[in-house]
């Protein structure tokens, strides 16, 4: 509370200052962090970029509290997968403390993952460190300083590809065809597509013995998408959430998650809190290809939203094994966000309208893996996928064993 009442006096000495619009969504950012909830922030107003704004050249990656460089999209010579110790003199772990301020949620593995992805645009533009910049690397035991340049942000962006679109592919283990459900998130398409999509897929691969689901870059869509696929791995009805429980208001009595509270929301008044009792225990749907097999998911640090739901759900149902590293999300959290307008900078934002406590051990944490796979940055150097290598050597001893 003391520091939310700091920023806001911060912020109300400017009322008669002129400060741009990226300013403006910094300020506000830093106010919106605090509640510490991945889905109450103020959105980065990329529209508002004119592409010449300077842009460290370097992608990063933090592994055990060091600062790698994963990629090197400039022209000078740093080479990927040396450890960044200082810039223009500021130590590498500065930086990311300084950076905090910005994100909005109490997990530091998911603060890494978070200056891991905006660091590019805070060097210059937030925290004040403008280039040229001296980067001082290691490399082994070797220490050397290298002058970069900035590239411009429409250079930066150009570069970034991502695809939340879902596919299926198939991996080979002892001769066994086993199939990899491969989901980024619950969002592509229309919801009848997705639906058609998994139904073919059960429908083919109801007699497999092993099923993979990878939702490493998984950064939640519709969770009603990802109980969808949950109905094909039970029979019963399942345990959804401990606690959903909306906060009523004129904002949620409009919105489209109202049909959530059902008829309880006509007794309630706005400002009281209502819990949803329809949503806790999901009956799956009825399907004539249940899968009967063993089913492996892969999570990470990305996976957020409504693929935290998934896992969480997953692994409190006992469904199967859960394989890779704590997600970002964590099991209590502010759900069903509406997207708000600002009336005068019209920056756009998000604000949860219900509290939900997913089924698992700790509220405050992430879904913690059944089994937890550390990755090294040798690694990444070497390009090894080792969740998935980890998921092949568990059914490798599983064919043996039978």
């Amino acid at each position: 509370v003391g520091k939310a009442h700091e920023q806001k006096q911060k912020i109300r000495v400017l009322e008669n200052t002129n400060i741009s619009i990226l300013e403006c969504a910094i300020y506000l950012q830093e106010l919106s962090a605090l509640i510490q909830d991945g889905h109450t922030r103020i959105n980065f107003p990329f529209d508002q970029l004119s592409g010449e704004e300077p842009v460290f050249p370097l992608k990063v990656k933090i592994v055990d509290g060091n600062v790698y460089v994963l990629d090197n999209l400039g022209y000078e010579s740093v080479p990927n997968f040396c450890s960044i110790l200082e810039i223009n003199g500021v130590p590498a772990i500065t930086l990311l403390e300084k950076s905090c301020k910005l994100y909005n949620t109490s997990l530091d593995h998911a603060k890494y993952l978070m200056f891991e992805e905006s660091f590019h645009l805070l060097l210059a533009n937030y925290l004040g460190i403008h280039p040229p910049w001296a980067v001082k690397y290691k490399m082994k035991s070797k220490v050397q300083t290298v002058k970069l340049k900035a590239m411009t942000s429409k250079a930066y962006y150009k570069q970034k590809t991502h695809s939340n679109r879902y596919r299926s592919y198939s991996i080979s283990i002892n001769g066994e065809k086993i199939p990899v459900l491969d989901l980024p998130g619950f969002s592509y398409g229309k919801a009848k597509d997705w639906e058609s999509f998994i139904d073919t897929f059960f429908l083919m691969n109801k007699s497999s013995r092993y099923l993979v689901v990878d939702l490493r870059q998984n950064h939640g869509g519709n969770g009603y998408w990802g109980f969808y696929l949950l109905d094909y791995l039970t029979d019963s009805p399942y345990r959804i959430a401990n606690k959903f429980e909306f906060k009523v208001s004129e904002m949620m009595r409009e919105s489209i998650y109202a049909f959530k509270a059902g008829n309880q929301l006509n007794q309630v008044k706005n400002g009281e809190y209502l819990d949803a009792v329809n949503h806790k225990i999901r009956s799956p749907h009825t399907t004539l290809n249940k899968f009967k097999g063993k089913t492996f998911i892969l999570i990470s640090e990305n996976t957020f939203s409504a693929g935290v739901v998934f896992a969480a759900v997953f692994k409190a149902n006992k469904m199967g094994l859960v394989i890779g590293q704590e997600t970002s999300g964590r099991v209590c959290f502010g759900s069903d966000p509406v997207m708000i307008t600002l009336r005068n900078s019209k920056l756009t934002g998000s604000i949860p309208l219900a509290i939900y406590t997913l089924p698992g051990e700790n509220p405050d944490r992430g879904v913690i893996p059944d089994i937890k796979v550390t990755r090294s940055i040798d690694d990444y150097q070497l390009g090894q996928d080792i969740e998935l290598e980890k998921v092949k050597e568990l059914i490798k001893q599983d064919i043996n064993r039978s």
